[in-house]
């Protein structure tokens, strides 16, 4: 590590006893443009051993480990949105006011978590993993999770969030008679459906008459479901059904459809 490099390091331990940011003036901030963000713990632990800053390097490691990056999101982190420069490998940013500031969503400067989710799944291992997944998505935020629609209708109701992930199969009360309890609760969350059934027409017609707001066929990549969050959340109801060629077919979904196509 360069001398320069130390004196920043040195820079930064200072500041993180303020709870304030490097900011760059002057000649420096004329290199403003560079989009990646950065992550800084705002905990005021002086003990902490989170960096105030990351470099390039280290930041895009962690940002591709879900698990890893969930324990930075749930650390009191202020995540700066502009990357002002970057010095020596470092990535140098702007402070927009303290952290009650950052929790402004009038704010457009900052990076907000701003889509507030609910998971509803009677495997805890599967929520577990959607959250560690949502967990490394910036603009989502998890408020709570239920393991039957009669839980997701009060979770619905007590946390109004942006979106609910709904499976379809599950106990007490599944996601095919939940939906329309939760579509009154809830009239402006969006409902990601999942299932590993096979989802023909007339249940996707069935399904949107309900309140669904996509489908995602269950048991492949769960990276198609958090890709189904990002594209519902950026774009309000659109009624579109993913999972045809996103999803993947998988077997047993013949009981459950045929089971399914039975209620109505």
């Amino acid at each position: 590590m360069s001398e320069h490099q130390k004196q920043i390091g040195r820079n930064e331990h200072a500041a993180r006893a303020d709870n304030e940011v490097v900011s760059v003036e002057g000649e420096e901030a004329a290199l403003s443009g560079d989009s990646m963000l950065a992550v800084l713990c705002e905990c005021g632990d002086r003990t902490c051993n989170l960096p105030m800053s990351m470099t390039v390097e280290q930041y895009e490691e962690v940002r591709q480990e879900p698990a890893q990056f969930a324990v930075l999101v749930g650390h009191e982190m202020l995540v700066a949105e502009q990357v002002v420069a970057t010095r020596d490998g470092y990535l140098i940013v702007e402070k927009h006011g303290d952290a009650a500031d950052v929790a402004n969503a009038g704010d457009p400067r900052n990076h907000l978590k701003t889509c507030r989710i609910v998971l509803v799944d009677d495997i805890p291992e599967i929520r577990y993993l959607l959250k560690m997944l949502l967990a490394a998505e910036s603009s989502c935020e998890v408020v709570g999770e239920a393991s039957n629609g009669a839980e997701a209708i009060e979770v619905v109701d007590q946390t109004r969030p942006e979106l609910v992930v709904l499976d379809l199969e599950m106990p007490v009360m599944d996601g095919w008679h939940a939906l329309p309890h939760l579509r009154r609760v809830a009239p402006t969350s969006n409902i990601v459906v999942f299932s590993s059934a096979d989802i023909d027409t007339r249940l996707e017609k069935r399904l949107t008459n309900l309140g669904a707001s996509r489908f995602v066929r269950k048991g492949g990549d769960p990276a198609v479901i958090v890709q189904a969050i990002r594209d519902v959340s950026g774009a309000g109801r659109d009624r579109v059904f993913a999972g045809e060629d996103e999803g993947g077919r998988h077997g047993g979904a013949g009981a459950d459809e045929g089971r399914r196509e039975g209620d109505g």
